[in-house]
């Protein structure tokens, strides 16, 4: 390993830790202050996580633990559903092709985790 190589390592479990001397902190921005687009767009991500949280593919935020909680998922999908219908003719062809594609594989998640019970 050479000297550089300490600054592409992947964080450890800790966190990143604290930032560097002179170094910028991202700056809070209220929801409210978000146009449609970028809030729909964080929406899409904070239900996403809740998913593979209740899932129990990813460790709660809150507790640290993993925990299935099947019914849970299932509304964060369908919800994502909804959304991914009002958003297709809204959006890039990019970006409706990404938002399917983790549609996709929540669902097949899903089934998984509900056969393993």
């Amino acid at each position: 390993m050479g000297p550089d190589d300490e600054k592409t390592r992947p964080a450890d479990d800790q966190g990143p830790g604290p930032p560097e001397a002179g170094a910028e902190t991202p700056k809070a921005v209220p929801l409210l202050a978000l146009d449609s687009a970028s809030l729909l767009a964080w929406f899409v991500g904070v239900l996403a996580s809740r998913a593979w949280v209740d899932m129990g593919l990813l460790a709660d935020p809150v507790t640290g633990e993993a925990a299935k909680r099947l019914e849970s998922a299932r509304l964060a999908i369908d919800a994502l559903e909804g959304l991914s219908r009002v958003l297709k003719d809204r959006v890039s062809l990019e970006e409706a092709r990404r938002l399917e594609g983790l549609l996709a594989d929540l669902r097949l998640n899903f089934v998984r985790q509900a056969g393993s019970e």
